[in-house]
């Protein structure tokens, strides 16, 4: 050890530690030479009577390694966090996507040497099993010499799917693994049975159970082939967040995973660096790629939430860590557990269904063959039919990749589901309350005419406006402040100013006269009567635009119009939801004319105008009443009443924050990224129902021709292979639609 770097082992094993967190972040790793808390350090090693803190176990071997060797045992000292699993399967993403078994001594999988392997494997497992299965019917042709070779035909096939089962871990999504191999081991039992004691419907017996092996391999190959796509897509997810994160400490940055950083705790990233935890901004402004292939770049700034995965183009920012791990917005929903495609009603419905109904469909078979004085093989034999027919597993793991391919694409579009369970409320909303400031509107108007009433001018009206929206952090304030700065007017100075929230503002100008400025709404309040400036305010609403009323002295002196564009693609995220069936409607505290312009300009016909803030949340409740779903789609800042009485509250750029009360939050601004966290659930419910009907309706014809004597039993095994072939055909159509 006299050769050790300065950085190696860093205290006596007899002592304690080191006595302050300063001195414990001031050790590095021998291995990278990174800063390490040996609280937090991944594995530690005594070396020659000294602790070594190493960050993780590839540095702690490149260490030993320089060193000649291992010098002695290493000790392990900091378990996964919960949740977090060291080394999980891997799932093969470029063939079958099935999982990897562990890689421990003596596990099942062990000699499988990596996706290659499995890939090999498994292909090789198929085409045994599905070749040696369906040559027993056609071996039976050739004459009772080569009758001989179809037991073994058939116990290869069965050998074949029990060695893909032991191999190839279950997918959480798939009905229990008993469902399909029951059935399939009970018709061998039965068949090899009837061969023993002569029966002679045997060489039928034969054929259903070499078929139900057969049948339940392809149907498995057929899942994996189509999950292969979404399983790839997780795992890129997965890399592209296994990143080290900068944590602040009193001596500066120390690297961490981003599993072992604590929620509160202060990260840097600096440009060309990827954020590996979800964040709040605490200082610095920077460009970023606001999700993993994001095709965008924003700016985030002091406030801002950020998402793991956020790649800085520019600059540096300072943050406080919301979540990590596997709490992190874009990973939370792909572990096993927690998975939309596993957690979701409908798919979760399914499973069970197949699941607890399969043993009663056996039941129902194996009562109706006792009825028909069948022997008892032969009743064992229909009732493995019975439940090789409906616990096919192609119904409800082909609803469930509708679910898993939605997620990602929604992920793509920076959207991000508080649970499967919120999957599956946005997929039920039949409306969508559209909060018009900010959302469907840019929320920056500008002043486009000011007309004034009796002896007053343009200047004074808005030098008096002005004046008074200065305390105000409205929209409406800050466009009538921008226009005084480019005309060069100075504010009035107005005192004791009061902010009525959603309707105005009143205060004392210069002069001493009481001064309002607001909608009619409070000019009524106020007692103004605002006959003077009607008609060109039912002209300018009818238009499109916004009206502010000036009034000095209880008495009217002039009317301010205001023009808000629409956000790009307001129009198209209207038409998204509309195709997918959910009917817009239009919150707006503005005027009546004006809500409905704006609605005719996104085809909204339902519109809700002058609804204050407070009010918000009682109006989107009493469109519930009928017992309809209801989204809300806004800002979390300025919405919060009405995303709070939601059934289903969409929260724009509110992704990685703090609050966990949004049902949807989104990574962006944009208004087509809501209305898809909303059509997208839609859609996959739908094609969900789709591969459930064409996955069972088969079986259940099959079901119906064994149980009324008029079908073989071989057509169990017949009907679960044409019902996985309907459902992966439905699922390749909807996935070129795409």
């Amino acid at each position: 050890m006299a050769n050790a770097p300065l950085s190696g082992p860093a205290e006596p094993a007899s002592e304690s530690g080191p006595s302050s967190a300063v001195e414990r972040c001031a050790l590095r790793c021998p291995g990278c030479g990174r800063g390490v808390d040996p609280l937090r350090a991944g594995h530690v090693a005594v070396l020659e009577g000294q602790f070594s803190y190493f960050c993780e176990a590839e540095c702690k071997a490149t260490y030993l390694s320089a060193q000649g060797g291992q010098l002695d045992e290493p000790v392990r000292t900091l378990a996964p966090p919960a949740g977090v699993v060291e080394s999980h399967p891997a799932e093969d993403a470029a063939g079958r996507g099935e999982q990897a078994a562990d890689d421990a001594p003596g596990a099942a999988g062990a000699s499988i040497p990596g996706a290659q392997g499995r890939r090999a494997t498994s292909s090789a497992l198929d085409a045994v099993g599905i070749a040696s299965g369906a040559l027993v019917p056609a071996i039976g042709l050739l004459g009772p010499a080569a009758s001989v070779a179809r037991l073994p035909l058939a116990l290869a096939s069965l050998a074949s799917l029990l060695a893909r089962a032991v191999l190839f871990a279950r997918d959480s999504a798939d009905p229990h693994p008993l469902v399909v191999l029951a059935p399939v081991v009970g018709a061998a039992a039965a068949a090899c049975y009837a061969l023993a004691v002569a029966d002679p419907h045997a060489p039928s017996l034969l054929v259903f159970a070499a078929l139900s092996s057969a049948a339940a391999i392809a149907v498995e190959a057929m899942t994996a082939r189509a999950r292969a796509r979404v399983a790839a897509e997780r795992e890129r997810i997965e890399r592209a967040l296994d990143v080290r994160v900068r944590v602040l400490h009193a001596d500066g940055p120390v690297e961490l995973p981003a599993s072992e950083v604590r929620a509160g705790e202060q990260v840097v990233a600096e440009a060309g660096e990827v954020v590996g935890v979800d964040a709040m901004v605490t200082a610095g402004e920077a460009r970023v790629v606001p999700w993993p292939g994001a095709p965008m770049q924003v700016v985030r700034r002091e406030g801002d939430s950020i998402l793991a995965g956020a790649r800085l183009v520019t600059s540096r920012l300072r943050m406080t860590t919301t979540w990590s791990g596997r709490d992190r917005a874009w990973v939370k929903l792909l572990s096993p557990a927690g998975r939309i495609d596993v957690a979701s009603p409908t798919p979760r419905t399914l499973r069970h269904v197949v699941e607890r109904g399969a043993p009663l469909a056996g039941i129902a078979l194996g009562a109706a063959a006792l009825g028909a004085n069948a022997s008892p093989v032969e009743v064992v034999a229909a009732a493995c039919a019975g439940v090789l027919a409906f616990g096919g597993k192609a119904s409800c793991s082909g609803a469930a990749l509708h679910y898993a391919r939605a997620h990602i694409e929604a992920l793509a579009s920076g959207v991000v589901y508080r649970d499967a369970s919120s999957f599956e409320r946005a997929a039920c909303a039949a409306t969508a309350v559209l909060c018009a400031r900010g959302t469907v509107l840019m929320g920056e108007p500008e002043v486009v005419a000011v007309d004034p009433v009796g002896p007053f001018d343009v200047d004074r009206v808005l030098s008096l406006a002005a004046g008074a929206e200065a305390i105000s952090a409205h929209p409406f304030a800050a466009a009538v402040l921008r226009a005084t700065r480019t005309r060069g007017i100075r504010p009035d100075a107005v005192r004791n100013g009061s902010i009525c929230a959603g309707l105005g503002v009143t205060a004392v100008a210069s002069t001493g006269e009481r001064l309002v400025v607001g909608g009619r709404a409070i000019m009524l309040k106020e007692k103004i009567g605002v006959a003077a400036a009607d008609a060109r305010m039912s002209q300018l609403e009818a238009e499109g635009r916004s009206v502010l009323l000036v009034a000095l002295g209880d008495r009217l002196i002039g009317s301010i119009a205001l023009q808000d564009g629409l956000r790009p693609g307001a129009r198209a995220a209207v038409q998204r939801l509309l195709d997918a069936h959910v009917e817009p409607v239009l919150l707006s505290g503005e005027a009546r004319e004006t809500c409905e312009t704006i609605g005719r300009a996104l085809d909204i016909e339902h519109v809700r105008p002058e609804v204050l803030p407070a009010d918000r949340g009682a109006e989107v409740r009493a469109l519930a009443e009928g017992g309809n779903v209801v989204a809300v789609v806004g800002h979390p800042a300025g919405d919060d009443g009405a995303l709070g009485a939601a059934d289903v509250a969409v929260a724009m750029n509110a992704a990685g924050a703090t609050p966990g009360e949004w049902a949807v939050a989104l990574a962006s601004d944009d208004v087509r990224d809501a209305a898809g966290a909303l059509a997208i659930p839609h859609a996959a419910r739908d094609r969900a129902r789709i591969a459930a009907a064409l996955g069972g309706a088969p079986c259940l014809v099959a079901l119906l021709a064994i149980g009324f004597g008029v079908a073989p039993l071989a057509v169990a095994p017949l009907a679960l292979v044409v019902g996985a072939v309907a459902v992966a055909a439905h699922a390749r159509e909807a996935l070129s639609r795409r």
